[in-house]
């Protein structure tokens, strides 16, 4: 079996375990804040339970990733950290005792889980990706985990309508879990019997931590300037207000939302690997227009369509090329490291993101002044990242 291959069959292998993890995360989120309520937790409680398992989510990453460089061992962090997906499932127990206090320990549990195994996984993709195309490992990968964040959902929604049950509907994820355990079991032989070579490869370019650093700082700005999902959904909720549009829609835009990530992340790869770094600059440059769109004073839902249509595309791009890019710039002693930093960085702007436009959105802010601040914002990411590209073409 050829070496081209072989990655192509461990990408989708991994992206398999990646699908059905998304399956069992995907599946609970959209429920988890109702359940709360049910076991009694208040609005408050609830959105620190879910702002600190986020919280926990980013700087457990920059743990994940320095254990990963530190120690090498790659598979037992992805083991640990997809291990305790188990806690999702396990939140059918929260029925009969402990009750919102137990289900806040569990979720906040795989939150920290989610972070220890990301920068692992991320660091084995960029190895296996060789021969392939960061862009398309990435970019592959990132659509199957979409398929699953889709499915996720969908199926505890077809569940819950159909029988009222938490219990049975966390019940369920068992089975998508035990799928998981199995899938990551298979990847972990395939690897350890074809071994690929690129993870033995040295370093070909010389790129200075700086250059990785202008990197992250671009990334996150770029993340800062666009507003996160939620006030997209936000914004479709005062349609319902108003009776523009029901309800059960809003559910469907984040699907929708997930349904564009999905091919946007592999097209963005595959045009990666043919013109390279540049392609950074085609998200970069539509993330100037997610934020004012949204907040034009109209209640057309047609504007709310195009602005999550165009969060979708630089969704996909965040999770295929953006980490694709680390695999070409950054050392691979140090990847692990850089991959944990990247999503904590990602993860942090999205929360100032929220902090900014959730506080403009409520103020009824005048669209100029979102304008004003998304162009400030999004200009210095795109002068950053094209500096970085421009300084690691000479480079090389």
């Amino acid at each position: 079996m050829s070496i081209y291959k072989k990655a192509y069959i461990a990408i989708l292998m991994m992206g398999i375990v990646s699908l059905f993890g998304d399956i069992v995360y995907e599946g609970v989120r959209g429920i988890i804040p109702d359940y709360l309520k049910f076991l009694g937790a208040s609005a408050t409680i609830v959105g620190i339970i879910v702002g600190l398992g986020e919280l926990i989510s980013y700087f457990s990453r920059i743990i994940g990733g320095f254990l990963a460089d530190k120690t090498h061992s790659y598979w037992p962090l992805m083991l640990l950290g997809y291990g305790l997906i188990f806690s999702l499932p396990s939140l059918f127990f929260c029925n009969f005792f402990g009750g919102w206090i137990l289900a806040a320990l569990l979720i906040i549990i795989e939150r920290f889980g989610k972070g220890i195994r990301a920068p692992a996984r991320d660091t084995i993709l960029s190895f296996v990706s060789t021969g392939v195309g960061p862009g398309k490992a990435f970019g592959l990968h990132e659509l199957l985990d979409q398929i699953g964040a889709i499915l996720g959902p969908l199926i505890i929604a077809g569940i819950f309508a159909f029988t009222s049950s938490y219990s049975i509907s966390f019940s369920f994820l068992f089975l998508p879990y035990l799928l998981l355990l199995i899938s990551l079991y298979l990847v972990y032989n395939f690897l350890k019997k074809y071994e690929i070579p690129s993870t033995m490869e040295k370093v070909k370019i010389n790129i200075t931590k700086g250059i990785v650093s202008f990197y992250i700082l671009a990334i996150t700005l770029n993340s800062i300037g666009i507003l996160p999902s939620a006030l997209i959904l936000y914004r479709a909720s005062q349609l319902a207000d108003i009776g523009i549009i029901d309800r059960w829609f809003i559910p469907l835009l984040y699907a929708g939302i997930q349904l564009i990530d999905a091919p946007s992340a592999l097209f963005s790869g595959f045009i990666y690997d043919k013109i390279g770094l540049l392609t950074l600059v085609i998200p970069f440059i539509i993330s100037f227009f997610i934020s004012p769109i949204t907040f034009i004073p109209s209640n057309s839902l047609l504007i709310i369509i195009i602005s999550a249509i165009l969060y979708g595309i630089v969704l996909g791009a965040q999770e295929s090329i953006y980490r694709a890019a680390i695999a070409d710039i950054v050392p691979q002693n140090i990847r692990g490291t850089a991959y944990g930093i990247m999503n904590a960085a990602l993860g942090i702007g999205i929360l100032i993101a929220g902090l900014i436009y959730g506080y403009l959105l409520d103020i009824k802010a005048s669209l100029w002044i979102i304008i004003l601040i998304t162009l400030i914002i999004e200009s210095f990411a795109l002068i950053l990242i094209l500096f970085v590209i421009s300084k690691i073409r000479k480079i090389k």
